[in-house]
């Protein structure tokens, strides 16, 4: 597994040189360090990849919850000046999953001012190996800021309560690995149904926040994500604890 490769060496290389020192009693291992790096070593254990029905909605803590308390908290949810309304825990884990997926193209549904759309883009430049495109999807694309600019971003306008202005020939030439971020609230499993289609094995949906609303619909758009092939992928629902991120059991891998 591509993210990984740098905890594998190190637990390699000490195995190698210092047998016997990496247990919890050990000196190189004197606080359970390499215990939990053999837990990313082996994240590709069999029970990884999860039915979304077969979830718990159980969550260790909000990741919204320390931010809502403090002026700070929300003063501190910027990129470069511009607003971009994501916790540290899914900047992290976004940051990983595009280091592991190497995505061809993003798609962000919700572009608000451009900040994260702008972040995304960075994001790719820096840590895909052949950066691709950064699409993103908003109505209101008036209060996009001049500041989101970025030689792989293009804004869309597009009322996104609608599917049908989803332009099926831009979709058809993109290429794949996809990372699709719906974080638009709007129509969220029409629209899921609808790109869903265009979808390949290994490509990546996330749905932010919507699926914390238990309700008929939720559980219905989870089983035609089910049907659909699309498994949660619990790598990046748990690595901070169970569902820790604004996207709980929302992580989907096509499969």
């Amino acid at each position: 597994m591509k993210l990984a490769s740098g905890y594998k060496a190190l637990w390699e290389a000490t195995q190698k040189d210092y047998p016997g020192e990496t247990g919890v009693i050990g000196l190189l291992d004197q606080r359970g360090a390499f215990e939990s790096m053999s837990n990313v070593v082996n994240a590709d254990h069999s029970d990884r990849f999860s039915k979304p029905t077969a979830r718990t909605w159980r969550s260790s803590i909000d990741p919204w919850t320390f931010q809502r308390s403090t002026t700070v908290g929300a003063l501190a949810r910027t990129y470069k000046g511009l607003i971009n309304i994501k916790s540290p825990f899914d900047l992290t884990l976004y940051t990983r999953l595009i280091w592991e997926l190497q995505p061809k193209t993003i798609l962000e549904l919700g572009s608000f001012q451009g900040g994260s759309g702008l972040w995304f883009a960075d994001q790719m430049s820096i840590l895909c190996e052949n950066p691709g495109e950064v699409h993103s999807f908003d109505l209101h694309t008036k209060r996009i800021h001049e500041n989101a600019k970025h030689l792989l971003l293009t804004f869309h306008q597009i009322d996104l309560s609608k599917v049908e202005p989803l332009d099926k020939n831009l979709l058809i030439r993109l290429p794949h690995p996809w990372l699709v971020i719906d974080d638009a609230h709007v129509q969220v499993f029409s629209i899921f149904s609808y790109l869903s289609q265009h979808l390949v094995a290994g490509d990546y949906y996330v749905i932010e926040d919507v699926i914390t609303m238990l309700n008929k619909e939720v559980f219905d758009g989870l089983q035609l994500v089910e049907q659909a092939g699309f498994l949660v992928d619990t790598y990046y629902t748990d690595a901070f604890g169970t569902n820790v991120t604004c996207a709980p059991n929302g992580w989907f891998r096509k499969s």
